[in-house]
């Protein structure tokens, strides 16, 4: 069942990464840096609403890299363990990689279990769900 969320957009950033069928263009330490502050933002006014800072089970975010997803729990204050991986086996697959990670740890998930599914994105974006599974 979704529960809730939020996204949020800050596209005065939508130069930090352009791309065209040529050749795309990425400043990725500034997408990194406005994406957690981006993200920082929606959870500080989501997060206290939903009761998101205690009793949720899995963290499923849009993976990158070690550093997004290290940086991005830190910033947010997640427990990294709760945050199944799947970049260092499968890559950065993008977005994807939260319905893949879903599919990929479904048998684990009890019902009832709190899933925040998450994410920061070029543009610059970052939203967050909540699912009771």
């Amino acid at each position: 069942r979704l529960v809730g969320g939020i996204s949020r957009a800050a596209t005065t950033y939508h130069q930090i990464c352009v791309g065209d069928l040529e050749r795309m263009r990425t400043d990725t330490k500034a997408l990194l840096e406005a994406g957690l502050a981006l993200a920082d933002e929606a959870w500080a006014e989501s997060a206290p609403e939903f009761g998101w800072q205690e009793g949720i089970s899995w963290y499923v975010l849009h993976q990158i890299s070690s550093v997004h997803t290290s940086l991005l729990c830190a910033t947010l204050g997640l427990d990294e363990s709760r945050a199944p991986l799947t970049f260092p086996t499968q890559g950065n697959i993008g977005p994807a990689s939260i319905p893949f990670t879903l599919a990929g740890i479904q048998g684990q998930i009890e019902a009832g279990e709190r899933v925040l599914c998450m994410g920061m994105g070029s543009g610059l974006n970052a939203s967050v769900a909540e699912i009771i599974w």
